[in-house]
């Protein structure tokens, strides 16, 4: 069994997620100490007692959901489960590289909340949006886009053979889903606060870049595929150049998952909120085993199957 561990984005989060985590393990409850200490504000308390519309606010969202990534992450190793490659998906993939240990997790928390804050500003509200493109022909995106006359958008997430998001303007992303479904294909628009992972996003990317001239990160301990290539990255003086293009890139989500399964992936394991990522792994992969933990349930369930 060879294990990855992949890392929730935002759009997972849900008033009292890892709660009876935290009340039962006291590596969880450092990770949550060291978010309220490095944000001055108790993202704990957001996580478990905030309201579904206080988590979907950008601002909170991020930090919440990195949070609770990695408190997941840090459970299981801490019980022994060893992951030999780790991923996140967008806002995940900075819980991946904290992990291991290309950023530090003093400076992560603050980092994702300059970065939360940046996207959100970088579009005024209402004037970017995304969709999802369901179905087989979900593949079409590219070419749907490319006919849009109303304005910019592009696919903005490689989610699995049957799932790619698209990311732009308003008006253009409601042109690309009216073709779209002519075409016959499903569209959902997503409830999100800003048009994420696509040239609009400039703004915050440079902002990041100024950011991380006061950083230093370090050489990961274990592969990190990442989100603009799919591939995976050992040297850590390229992580900061990856995450600012990451900002405004595509997420090569079927890649990633392709090309661990290629170096021998064969289990991998959900850490942080919901189920999102699980069923991108079974509609992208055959033969693997899927694994999450969010909960004492799937925690327990999780340490079972891997210790057989």
């Amino acid at each position: 069994m060879r294990i990855a561990f992949l890392f929730s984005g935002q759009g997972a989060q849900y008033p009292g997620m890892l709660q009876d985590l935290y009340q039962e393990e006291q590596v969880v409850r450092d990770v949550f100490d060291k978010a309220d200490k490095a944000l001055g504000r108790s993202i704990s308390d957001l996580c478990f007692h905030g309201t579904q519309e206080d988590l979907n606010l950008t601002h909170n969202t991020q930090p919440c959901v990195l949070a609770a990534d990695l408190a997941a992450g840090e459970l299981l190793r801490s019980k022994g489960v060893v992951a030999e490659a780790v991923a996140g998906f967008s806002l995940g993939e900075y819980a991946a590289l904290t992990f291991a240990g290309a950023i530090k997790q003093d400076d992560v928390f603050l980092i994702v909340q300059v970065r939360a804050d940046a996207m959100q500003e970088a579009v005024p509200a209402r004037q970017g949006a995304m969709a999802a493109l369901i179905g087989k022909e979900s593949n079409q995106a590219a070419e749907i886009c490319e006919m849009v006359k109303s304005g910019y958008v592009i696919p903005a997430n490689y989610n699995s053979p049957a799932q790619t998001v698209i990311s732009g303007e308003a008006a253009a992303v409601d042109e690309a889903v009216s073709i779209a479904e002519e075409r016959g294909i499903t569209c959902m628009k997503l409830p999100v606060s800003a048009p994420f992972h696509c040239k609009l996003m400039r703004p915050a990317a440079e902002k990041l870049a100024e950011l991380f001239k006061s950083k230093s990160f370090s050489y990961p301990a274990i592969p990190v595929y990442m989100n603009v290539d799919g591939e995976a990255i050992e040297d850590g003086s390229k992580v900061k150049d990856l995450l600012v293009q990451q900002a405004m890139s595509p997420v090569q989500w079927v890649k990633t998952l392709q090309n661990m399964r290629e170096a021998g992936i064969d289990t991998f394991i959900e850490c942080g909120p919901g189920r999102t990522l699980s069923g991108l792994v079974k509609k992208t992969l055959t033969g693997v085993n899927i694994y999450r933990v969010e909960n004492l349930k799937t925690l327990n369930s999780t340490l079972e199957a891997v210790n057989k």
